[in-house]
């Protein structure tokens, strides 16, 4: 039963992550990349932020 309300929510994570994506919300992989590889450092970078690329 666990198994089931995990699965279930990962799945409506995909779907949501989905619709964010069709509506143009999306961060760039080499921004995160360049997040991802600052943690750690004496630099660590903020989290980038999700753009909007959808244009109407």
């Amino acid at each position: 039963m666990e198994s089931t309300k995990q699965n279930t929510k990962e799945w409506q994570q995909t779907l949501d992550a989905l619709d964010s994506a069709v509506e143009g919300k999306i961060i760039d992989a080499s921004e995160v990349h360049k997040w991802l590889n600052s943690w750690g450092t004496d630099n660590e970078l903020e989290a980038p932020e999700i753009k909007n690329t959808y244009h109407v």
